[in-house]
């Protein structure tokens, strides 16, 4: 046991190292690495004395939140921190801490002390880590990136496969020493070889990319492309996915996913899904289509000053006007009355 434990922290410590030299300037990498040293201390709780275990329980049972808002960050486009769900963090570990120090980890505790700051809690940990799954999920056919989606899943998986099996064995108090140690030790094998590999955006890069025209005049930056197209191919798919959507405005087309317009061309998604991240820099597939909907709308705006704008939003491919509303400020960094008002005093 203690050379399995040994193992993993030493693979604990080295993912450390590399994450605190390439990645500390991140936000999300500030949060990798205190996922880190939360595993780290869930494994050192199993060997160390009892005078440390109140110190390393209150560290480690913040691991569910800590995995939760790092998938939230590493995986969700546009990261927004939901303020029910920070307080379901919050307390998923506040509680604990604070109860600790007066028994309320013990059954035998006041109902209310052991109810509410450590049964309840475990709820919400639970909800923390499915949660993160679902983030992981949700926005994986949305990455344009081939390598970084396959990638990306794979860790995020994984790690939150060892997160359930902490949790688990902290809640119901199960033997899971040697299991979850060994997997906490190949969860941070992947991640140290991804990381050392040097793959562009696996769980770090969260940065996204400046919008191109629609007439490509920007040299798209290097991405993690796995397909073999002839240079021939990719400008004839070139010239098709131009001509469908600027000529036929097929972006328009509501609720527009990749695997309807990779049907509309009579082709397999990753080949449009590597021809729009390659060749247009998008790095997911939402910007790309809002990218145009909200050029031809300022247009629109500014040519059409007597249509409401509900008509234009509907027009273009939104299902409702508050959509359209939050797609354009994010693009324009103003509301589309507002866009319309200046461009009129212009």
């Amino acid at each position: 046991m203690q050379l399995l434990t040994g193992f993993s922290l030493g693979c604990l410590a080295v993912v450390f190292l590399v994450v605190l030299r390439d990645f500390r300037q991140l936000l999300v990498g500030k949060v990798f690495l205190w996922v880190l040293i939360a595993a780290a201390a869930f494994l050192l709780s199993r060997v160390v004395g009892q005078e440390y275990q109140w110190l390393l329980g209150d560290v480690m049972t913040t691991l569910p939140a800590a995995f939760w808002l790092l998938c939230m960050l590493a995986f969700s486009p546009k990261p927004r921190a939901n303020p029910i769900w920070i307080a379901i963090a919050l307390y998923s570990f506040v509680p604990p801490a604070l109860s600790r120090p007066f028994g309320g980890a013990d059954p035998e505790a006041a109902w209310w002390l052991h109810g509410l700051g450590f049964k309840i809690p475990q709820y919400a940990e639970y909800m923390l880590i499915v949660s993160g799954l679902w983030i992981t999920a949700v926005h994986w056919r949305d990455d344009l990136v081939e390598g970084r989606r396959k990638l990306r899943v794979a860790l995020l998986v994984s790690l939150g496969a060892t997160m359930l099996c902490v949790t688990i064995s902290l809640n119901h108090g199960l033997d899971t020493r040697q299991l979850v140690a060994g997997m906490v030790g190949i969860t941070t094998l992947l991640v140290g070889f991804l990381l050392l590999r040097g793959q562009e955006g696996v769980l770090l890069d969260v940065q996204q990319p400046s919008p191109v025209s629609r007439d490509n005049d920007v040299e798209p930056q290097p991405a993690i492309i796995e397909i073999e197209q002839t240079p021939d191919e990719t400008s004839e798919i070139e010239a098709q996915l131009r001509h469908l959507m600027k000529e036929e405005h097929f972006y328009r087309t509501e609720k527009l996913t990749l695997k309807k317009l990779a049907a509309r061309m009579s082709l397999p998604e990753y080949r449009v899904r590597a021809i729009i991240n390659v060749t247009f820099n998008y790095r997911n597939f939402n910007d790309y289509v809002n990218q145009m909907r909200i050029e031809e709308a300022c247009d629109r705006l500014v040519n059409e000053p007597e249509t409401p704008i509900q008509n234009i939003a509907l027009d273009i491919g939104y299902r409702t006007l508050s959509s359209f509303n939050r797609a354009f400020k994010e693009i324009k960094q103003q509301t589309p009355t507002e866009y319309r008002q200046s461009s009129q005093a212009d």
